[in-house]
């Protein structure tokens, strides 16, 4: 899990410990973290959108077709060379890198 979903799981659901007997067919601990269930859930929830908002190649590709029709006033079909695959590979690392920080 990373770092920062761990953070915003925290932030929304920290640490609360019960001190007794909540339901009277769970018999819990005084020492029972009551938001540790839905705060695995909300983990688990946040890496799935982190994965599903990730910066692919074919959308730094498109994003590369769209400067450069936007910089040189392009419109319609247009040709201009594109990276190879590895190129976009490591400015989508570059810029993780870069968010990162």
């Amino acid at each position: 899990m990373s770092k920062r979903s761990e953070e915003a799981a925290l932030k929304a659901y920290p640490p609360k410990f019960t001190e007794g007997k909540r339901h009277a067919r769970r018999v819990q601990s005084p020492n029972t973290d009551t938001h540790a269930p839905i705060r695995t859930i909300f983990l688990k929830g946040y890496e799935q959108a982190e994965k599903d908002l990730a910066l692919t190649k074919e959308d730094l590709e498109l994003l590369h077709t769209f400067l450069y029709a936007v910089k040189n006033n392009k419109q319609g079909c247009f040709t201009f060379t594109r990276l190879s695959d590895e190129q976009y590979q490591e400015v989508i690392r570059r810029f993780l890198e870069q968010r990162k920080k």
